[in-house]
């Protein structure tokens, strides 16, 4: 999973505590073109991580929902990434009680 994805599942999962979000709105979040995010979603489709969605108020507008998997692996990744921060704790500590202590 490229960075790119993982950014854009965390915003489809969190966006403003919505349902869904706009393939737009997610361009607009990840500052991105519209056209980029498309294929972007199309991708994560592809690998099954989100779905479209057809607005119902907009049929020309796709909304993206992120699946179960998507959801699954989401978590799996914060799960490594929230270790990592642990792991990483006492060296970073250490970097600022240095710099502390040099001033």
């Amino acid at each position: 999973m490229t960075i790119q994805w993982y950014q854009a599942l965390l915003v489809v999962r969190t966006y403003r505590g919505a349902k869904y979000i706009s393939v737009g709105e997610l361009a607009e979040q990840l500052m991105i073109r519209d056209h980029s995010a498309a294929e972007l979603v199309s991708r994560l489709a592809q690998a099954k991580l989100v779905r479209r969605k057809t607005d119902p108020s907009d049929r020309r507008r796709s909304l993206v929902v992120i699946t179960r998997a998507g959801d699954r692996r989401l978590s799996e990744l914060a799960a490594v990434h929230l270790r990592k921060l642990r792991d990483t704790r006492g060296v970073i500590m250490n970097f600022f009680r240095a710099a502390a202590e040099s001033q």
